[in-house]
């Protein structure tokens, strides 16, 4: 794989990221109601009712996940191993968050998604592309 798609598939990655919950925001009715009202029924997480919780999680991973994203994309080395970090630490805390509804749509987008950046990870670390992480490497453009 190029560096050109490597970097393709990090940004499109993103953007399908944003066009899953995008859709459902712009698209409500993609939802049936019965389980839209369903899911407004269910009681909030317990780690979302409390604010100050919350923001000492999200902001710090949040950050961590974006300032990673960068740093894969300029081939640092220090990128790779934040972007899986703060993957596998985004991952732990999917329990937590409780039941979820989404469209098909948001949906397909969100494990398209999922995909790509499972495939920039992991081009990150295998593929031969590795080697523009490394220490001593130019990092050419």
């Amino acid at each position: 794989m190029s560096a050109k798609h490597f970097r393709w598939f990090i940004i499109l990655s993103v953007l399908l990221a944003i066009g899953s919950g995008a859709v459902d925001a712009l698209f409500p009715s993609l939802i049936p109601q019965s389980l839209a009202i369903a899911l407004e029924n269910e009681p909030a997480p317990r780690i979302l009712e409390n604010l100050a919780l919350s923001l000492l999680l999200f902001l710090p991973l949040a950050a961590a996940w974006i300032i990673g994203m960068v740093g894969l994309f300029l081939f640092k080395r220090w990128g790779r191993t934040l972007s899986l970090y703060s993957t596998v630490l985004g991952f732990g805390l999917y329990p937590f968050f409780g039941p979820t509804v989404s469209s098909g749509w948001s949906s397909a987008l969100s494990e398209a998604s999922f995909v790509l950046w499972g495939a920039v990870l992991a081009v990150a670390y295998v593929s031969p592309l590795r080697d523009r992480f490394s220490v001593q490497s130019t990092n050419e453009r």
